[in-house]
């Protein structure tokens, strides 16, 4: 595995703003809020971070991650694009919310945290309460209630992997109607008054995508041992971890004048942050708390259709950068359409995909029938928890799969 992560904040201006004044903020003004190794990190514009020895060996574990062909997939679409699944529901949370976890929880140990409190949709808290435990840092996740009812078995894996789970009640004065916005304000107000306790949000900053950005560097290089470069990458974009993970390594490529790659970002009708977002300084918060920075934001969702990770109402700057510089096409799906080629790919693959990975698939489908002989990646979670929200009954595959099945 490499030995170092890559940092897309080296191509784009600083976005980081204290939430008061509006300054930009300084490594001695950020650690009123973040652990000293993050506050860092968050600042840096080196292009490489290295990996610290006990994170290479968690990541040891798991990674690299399967890469394959979806054949099955490509013959049911109707194409001649060779279409390659990164598998990061291999991961020990089913999804690539694990290489920040452990980043994430190293680093507070190192800087002596004992808590970090954090909100969630269900996928990022049993990440991160996955990576306390194995570092002796005690997590509290803030988990919105629309999240719980949806998928209830979320709470239960959160605390069998070590963490307090508290569930936020919708806001009945309808100031804050995103779920994200109010579980973060839930939590911030929780470590304010705890000594060694700190706030982590589970996207969007530059120490939580750093991380991901593994996922990338393994694609380019299992595509380079059959001989392969991506022409088109697909991501899902909430706060743009996904994305950035599966395509940092190509971004960075790009900005180095090497092979021009299409990045394409899937993302909610019912949350448009990169079709219809406006540039400006925004928070995760309603606190004046955490750092404002620059990047893309909406109002809040357009209506009531549940889309968990993908509900952000701000992306990670790099993602805005990227795309305000024509860099990132976007493809915007309903939930219906999306699910439709979740389950496509299920009767062709053999394999559930989240919820949030639903959209990705659906712009693979769309990419495939609009190109044609093109390498196209993408990078999947598992749906295994996420059953409830597929129609029809999953009992057993309709077909046999692993034979057929080319890893590379």
């Amino acid at each position: 595995m490499n030995g170092q992560f890559l940092n897309l904040s080296a191509y784009h201006e600083a976005d980081i703003f204290d939430p008061v004044s509006g300054a930009e903020m300084t490594y001695e003004s950020l650690c009123r809020v973040l652990p000293p190794s993050l506050a860092r990190l968050e600042l840096s514009t080196d292009k490489s971070v290295n990996i610290p020895g006990e994170v290479a060996a968690a990541f040891s574990r798991y990674r690299p991650t399967p890469l394959f062909r979806a054949r099955n997939f490509e013959r049911a679409i109707g194409t001649d694009c060779e279409i390659y699944i990164k598998d990061e529901g291999a991961s020990p949370t089913g999804n690539h919310k694990a290489n920040s976890a452990y980043f994430i929880a190293y680093q507070c140990k190192q800087d002596g945290v004992n808590l970090i409190a954090t909100e969630t949709t269900g996928n990022w808290g049993i990440a991160l309460a996955m990576a306390g435990k194995d570092f002796g840092v005690r997590v509290v996740c803030f988990l919105d209630h629309e999240s719980h009812i949806e998928r209830p078995n979320r709470k239960l894996l959160m605390e069998e992997s070590g963490a307090e789970v508290v569930i936020v009640e919708p806001d009945e004065s309808q100031k804050v109607n995103d779920p994200l916005t109010l579980t973060a304000d839930a939590a911030i107000d929780y470590v304010r008054d705890r000594d060694g306790s700190y706030y982590i949000f589970g996207s969007v900053y530059s120490y939580f995508t750093i991380p991901q950005s593994v996922i990338g560097l393994e694609i380019r290089d299992q595509l380079q041992q059959s001989g392969r470069y991506p022409d088109i990458i697909v991501g899902n974009c909430g706060g743009g971890a996904n994305l950035l993970g599966t395509s940092a390594a190509f971004f960075a490529g790009m900005m180095e004048s090497e092979r021009k790659v299409k990045v394409v970002s899937a993302e909610a009708e019912s949350c448009p942050i990169l079709s219809e977002g406006k540039m400006g300084l925004y928070s995760v918060d309603t606190r004046k708390f955490y750092p404002l920075i620059r990047t893309y934001g909406i109002e809040g969702l357009k209506d009531g259709t549940y889309i968990g990770g993908l509900g952000a109402t701000v992306v990670a700057s790099p993602v805005a950068f990227f795309h305000s510089q024509g860099l990132v096409e976007v493809n915007r799906f309903s939930s219906t359409e999306a699910m439709s080629a979740a389950e496509m790919f299920y009767d062709t693959e053999g394999k559930l995909v989240a919820l949030e990975t639903s959209y990705a698939i659906a712009a693979v489908v769309k990419q495939a029938r609009e190109n044609q002989r093109k390498t196209i990646v993408v990078n999947i979670s598992s749906g295994e928890t996420d059953r409830q929200f597929y129609t029809h009954t999953l009992n057993e595959c309709r077909m046999q799969f692993k034979d057929e099945r080319a890893v590379i």
